[in-house]
């Protein structure tokens, strides 16, 4: 007897479940390249706004795992697509093979993508099991997750979705209440919205009720941040300084070549004296732009001689140019019976005494220092030539110059907005922030630490004076506003008069409270979600019907 072969739409339905799965995940990667574009230097902010809208529609009705799987798709692309330069740090100046590079930046997207698959599952997952509509649980989780990601497991709050908004300073104006993540919360809210209308998904009471809250909620923001604006150049300063942002451009490749010292030394010396001929207050240089070990005293080892002849020129170069200087350089220390090193800012007065000085608290995992030492330190071949582990801070020191308070942020400290919050609350007039952003070459990393840095301006009121070794070096007004901003690669020193207010935010009074919050109500939601019933019902199948169209 002949066998009956398959009719023609039982082949299309099992050739149509991979097609749909390979159209799902296409619609995650899409959703994530164009979030990565919406971030610095590609910087289409306005992607960011819409950029969930693809995935929403690629986990609408499937299993709680794909929904994870399609969102860690989603998270995956957009890191690739914003931490790219990873692999040009590794490549050009530690020698690894372009290949090779790839696959630590590789693995960091994928380990950022699990934040991304947690927060979207979690706001699904409540939406689901307990009936609350995804324009709430959505922002909640969103903003849960990335203030986890800014602490554990070794804290990375690269790329938080607020700092896309960095440009749009009015609208941004109500983080100095919530920090970044209520900025963030926004952006999802309205994709969420957005989502909702465009494809009819949710309720029509959802979506009278959604698109209602966002706009009263854009109108409010908005009209608060241009009072804001207007209100913070009205209020006349407290303070001045008048600084010397000195850019010296020296080569990563150069920098610490003992061969190199005596032309680096003489960069910053000569900018200096320039600097002082025009009338500076203070003069600032970048992160270890004195690349030599400089100690508070002239206690040496003798193997460190030469280093203990250049303190002292640096010494009488502020005494004879009769200018303080605040600069970035490596100091050596000792810890638990244990010869490191530090990350370290000084300020030298117009005198040429060690006033004060400050270690780096927050160091860069895998760069200045390798988390879980004893599992991964075989592994791992650090970007840091020569220093070794570095040793850790434990107190931010403010610096007194000309009657201002100044705090400092070395490089990747910028990036944390609880660090900075602290320094504010402490008394800080003004944030500066030395850096040596020669490590990413002309890639996107300097423009993305120059966006997050704006953000703590913001988030504090506290204007910032940022000095990069390579750029980008500029001065961040009290809102948030980038002006005096250098270019990529260009020696040279810029001259600019900072303002202080006496201004400050609920944000510096009371900290995350708003994003904690968030991480509170998920935990509840989870804990109650997962302890509901599963629904019934085969949500692959209505998924199809929504869809496909598809008809039994």
């Amino acid at each position: 007897m002949r066998r009956n072969h398959p009719s023609s739409r039982a082949v299309w339905c099992r050739l149509k479940i991979p097609q749909d799965k390979l159209r799902r995940a296409g619609l995650a990667a899409v959703s994530g390249a164009a979030l990565a574009a919406a971030f610095p230097k590609v910087d289409l902010n306005l992607f960011a706004w819409v950029a969930f809208v693809p995935l929403f529609y690629a986990i609408h009705g499937q299993s709680m795992r794909r929904v994870f799987g399609y969102a860690w798709l989603q998270g995956f692309f957009c890191f690739v697509g914003s931490l790219y330069w990873i692999v040009i740090a590794l490549h050009d100046f530690a020698g690894v093979a372009t290949v090779l590079a790839a696959l630590p930046m590789l693995l960091l997207a994928a380990i950022m993508g699990l934040y991304t698959g947690a927060a979207i599952w979690s706001g699904e997952l409540a939406a689901r099991r307990l009936g609350i509509t995804r324009l709430l649980t959505m922002p909640i989780a969103w903003t849960a997750l990335e203030w986890v990601r800014s602490y554990f497991p070794i804290g990375f709050p690269w790329n938080l979705l607020g700092y896309t908004a960095y440009r749009n300073v009015e609208l941004i104006q109500f983080a100095e209440f919530t920090g970044v993540y209520g900025v963030s919360a926004l952006i999802v809210f309205f994709n969420v919205v957005t989502y909702a209308i465009i494809f009819q998904a949710y309720s029509r009471r959802e979506q009278t009720a959604g698109l209602g809250i966002l706009t009263a909620s854009m109108a409010l923001a908005l009209i608060f941040g241009s009072w804001r604006v207007h209100q913070l150049s009205a209020v006349l300063p407290r303070g001045s300084l008048k600084v010397a942002m000195v850019q010296g451009d020296i080569p990563q490749s150069l920098k610490w070549d003992p061969k190199f010292l005596e032309t680096s030394f003489a960069i910053y010396r000569a900018q200096t004296e320039a600097a002082a001929q025009r009338g500076a207050d203070l003069v600032i240089w970048p992160e270890a732009a004195a690349s030599f070990f400089f100690q508070p005293d002239d206690r040496y080892p003798a193997r460190f001689a030469d280093d203990a002849a250049y303190r002292q020129r640096l010494l009488e170069l502020a005494a004879r140019s009769r200018e303080p200087i605040l600069f970035g350089a490596p100091a050596l220390g000792v810890e638990d019976d244990r010869v490191g090193f530090y990350n370290r800012a000084y300020l030298v007065s117009d005198r040429g005494q060690v006033v004060a000085w400050y270690d780096k608290i927050q160091l860069v995992p895998f760069g200045e220092y390798v988390p879980l030492r004893k599992i991964l330190g075989g592994l791992v071949n650090r970007v840091v030539v020569g220093f070794g582990d570095m040793f850790a801070g434990r107190e931010q020191t403010l610096f007194v110059v000309h009657g201002g308070s100044l705090a400092v942020l070395i490089c990747y400290e910028s990036v944390f907005p609880n660090l900075t919050r602290r320094a504010v609350k402490r008394g800080a007039d003004v944030l500066v922030n030395i850096t040596n952003d020669a490590w990413y070459g002309s890639s996107s990393a300097p423009y993305q630490l120059l966006a997050m840095a704006a953000m703590r301006s913001v988030e504090t009121k506290a204007p910032m004076v940022r000095v990069a070794n390579t750029g980008i070096s500029a001065v961040i007004q009290s809102d948030g506003t980038i002006t005096a901003r250098t270019s990529l690669f260009k020696r040279g020193t810029e001259i600019e008069h900072v303002y202080w207010r006496p201004t400050r935010t609920l944000y510096t009074q009371i900290g995350d409270v708003f994003a904690e919050a968030c991480v509170a109500l998920t935990l509840i939601a989870l804990a109650a979600g997962l302890l509901h019933p599963r629904e019934r019902g085969d949500e692959a199948e209505i998924s199809a019907i929504f869809f496909n169209g598809r008809r039994n």
